[in-house]
């Protein structure tokens, strides 16, 4: 069903295309699937094993080297949506919560599915599931903490050593010492635990439920993941009937829409080679006055730098004061104004 939306020899850098197509795959392909029909084993079967694929898919691009880009995507840059993520992806807890809310007698489901007459069974098979997510967890932030209390005593050992060996010359900055400390197989590891915990709670919550309730929680699912807010701007507005689009406050959108298009520039560089445009704009989402962003290869040189435009100029000047020294995969940016529009 999903094509080679799955496939495992994307290049890293158009990994964020990947989850662009993913959104749409969820909300052109699976979401409708619950709507045009009522509800069979068959629907049920193929939507599962594409939340299953998707898992599958960012364990296998996960490593070394791009493990910073899973843990701390730079695509949930929202902080009430960060609340919710556990190791780089949905906490486990928000499908028992879900299967819960759905399992209330006082809610209307009408709204969610298009069949009548649904009922979930009295009985602790939603307890039994949460108490191994709570088991897991648990032993997940443990091992979590043991590993960031390796990488905390890399930083300081290397910045003790290049504290010495740059006494008296140019300082080290907290950003350059941290850049120089490989995160480690171990966080690779957890995370692909995560991610195994994530797949074993969806399976056991519709293996324990009839061919109805796995249904309304397939499809919630699907319109959860395909909700957050980065992904909303990829995705038509109609498939979403009933929630809240991202919009900022109509007073500043008036406000903005008033202004003249004349933006004022910001240039990155010490840019991550595995950078593209898409994650840089992403990075700096945050500023509701962002337009475009634009990548650079300088030619004859391994390095790239980049171009963020801003619609207010108050908004440039602090991400120049906020986002200098912030790591964007693994290097530290380097931000400065620029003189003139280059996007």
């Amino acid at each position: 069903m999903a094509g080679d939306l799955f496939r495992r020899n994307r290049p890293f850098h158009l990994l964020d295309g990947f989850y662009t197509e993913w959104s749409e795959h969820l909300t052109k392909r699976c979401i409708p699937l619950f709507r045009d029909s009522p509800p069979s084993a068959v629907t049920n079967g193929a939507v599962f094993n594409d939340l299953i694929s998707y898992y599958d898919t960012i364990d296998h691009y996960a490593n070394r080297d791009t493990i910073f880009y899973f843990l701390f995507p730079s695509w949930h840059v929202n902080s009430l949506e960060t609340s919710i993520l556990f190791l780089g992806d949905v906490h486990p807890h928000l499908f028992i919560s879900l299967i819960q809310s759905l399992r209330d007698p006082n809610r209307n489901h009408l709204r969610l599915a298009p069949w009548r007459g649904l009922a979930f069974p009295v009985n602790h098979f939603v307890d039994d599931v949460k108490n191994d997510v709570n088991k897991s967890v648990s032993r997940l932030l443990s091992e979590v903490r043991e590993a960031q209390e390796g990488y905390i005593q890399g930083f300081s050992d290397n910045w003790v050593s290049w504290f010495h060996s740059q006494r008296g010359r140019q300082s080290v900055t907290v950003m350059e010492t941290a850049a120089s400390v490989t995160l480690g197989e171990e966080f690779v590891r957890i995370f692909r635990e995560a991610n195994q915990l994530r797949k074993n709670t969806i399976f056991n919550i519709v293996n324990l439920s009839d061919e109805n309730q796995a249904a309304l929680f397939l499809e919630g699912v699907c319109e959860f993941l395909a909700g957050f807010r980065h992904q909303l701007a990829h995705v038509p507005a109609q498939f979403f009937p009933n929630q809240v689009s991202p919009h900022y406050p109509l007073a500043y959108q008036q406000m903005m829409q008033q202004q003249p298009e004349g933006l004022h520039d910001i240039c990155v560089w010490n840019i991550d080679p595995n950078v593209t445009r898409d994650m840089l704009r992403e990075t700096f989402r945050r500023y509701p006055s962002v337009r475009e962003a634009q990548i650079v290869n300088d030619t004859g040189r391994s390095q790239k730098h980049g171009f963020v435009s801003f619609a207010d100029e108050t908004e440039k000047r602090r991400a120049i004061q906020e986002m200098n020294g912030a790591m964007l995969l693994k290097k530290p940016m380097h931000i400065r104004s620029a003189a003139h529009s280059n996007i």
